[in-house]
């Protein structure tokens, strides 16, 4: 069985991805593909980034993420992947599909140095023929911008200038691309614009079947997901998290949170505005990423006359 890993990035269409797997999930078997999450109820398959960090010997950073899957020491990271191993090998013993596949927007940015990529990259070709990985890159402008509308979402309360000040040198594709490809080899890594004019059919769906290899028609359609904050309501979750937070203790979802906010929103009057970036940013994050975007164009994809 070959296996083909979408490793994020977080805010490039993972959760669209993810609910179009879930949904079709029965359709694809008899293509022959597998989808087959450890933690159904989830989205991302946390499994396969915390494989490499535990892998690693390292442990996972993302406070949030261990409050979701109610690991609150090591020794629980460790037996939440062993369990993880023992369910894929069961699993194997039994699927006879000719592709696995997976998502997980928690990948890339979880294991950011080679030794955590190769863990996870040696625990998967141990168990598969063949191992590819694909990262789907968005403009750092937009990226920057939605990825600070998804951390109000989760329950922070940094400004924007903050959050750009902190995300600057998280979003350099070329050195990100670079360190999968010394990790993995450039050969097994797909890299993918979320761009109209290069994605299949415009559509990123369309594009994520064509790298399943399965065509699109007669599978159903996602929902839109994890749809940007407007203005309005990310400077009024903002006020609500810092009194009232989004998880509970044991990782579920606050009721008070989000009846606070529906309430507060009702009360507001005038129309929303949607999140946008000042000039100053947008030319900031442009200068910044300006060079290093060049490197990756050049390198992987030259008939473009620009990344984005």
């Amino acid at each position: 069985m070959r296996a083909v890993v979408h490793i994020g990035m977080p805010k490039t269409g993972s959760s669209s991805i993810q609910e179009f797997l879930k949904l079709n999930r029965d359709s694809l078997l008899p293509r022959g593909i597998r989808y087959a999450p450890f933690n159904p109820a989830f989205g991302s398959q946390f499994e396969l980034a915390a494989t490499g960090v535990i892998g690693a010997g390292q442990t996972i950073r993302d406070a949030h993420s261990r409050l979701i899957l109610q690991l609150p020491t090591p020794q629980a990271e460790a037996a939440y992947v062993e369990r993880y191993r023992q369910f894929l090998d069961a699993g194997l013993a039994d699927w006879r599909e000719e592709l696995f596949i997976a998502s997980s927007e928690h990948i890339q940015p979880w294991l950011h140095q080679p030794p955590m990529m190769q863990a996870l990259d040696r625990f998967l070709t141990a168990r598969f023929s063949d191992v590819r990985y694909v990262i789907y890159l968005r403009d750092q402008a937009e990226l920057m911008l939605s990825s600070w509308s998804e951390r109000i979402r989760r329950g922070e309360v940094l400004d924007f200038d903050t959050h750009l000040d902190g995300r600057l040198k998280a979003l350099n594709f070329n050195w990100i691309v670079t360190k999968w490809e010394e990790a993995v080899g450039a050969d097994r890594l797909d890299v993918r614009l979320l761009t109209r004019d290069a994605m299949v059919e415009g559509d990123l769906i369309h594009d994520f079947c064509a790298v399943m290899g399965t065509p699109r028609a007669g599978l159903a359609e996602p929902a839109r997901m994890n749809t940007a904050l407007s203005r309005q309501e990310a400077e009024l979750r903002r006020r609500v998290n810092r009194w009232l937070p989004v998880r509970r203790k044991n990782g579920h979802f606050n009721p008070l949170h989000y009846a606070a906010v529906r309430a507060l929103m009702r009360l507001k009057r005038g129309p929303e505005t949607p999140l946008s970036l000042t000039p100053e940013a947008r030319a900031r994050i442009a200068q910044f990423y300006a060079r290093s975007n060049e490197r990756l164009r050049a390198r992987r994809f030259p008939d473009r006359a620009s990344l984005f």
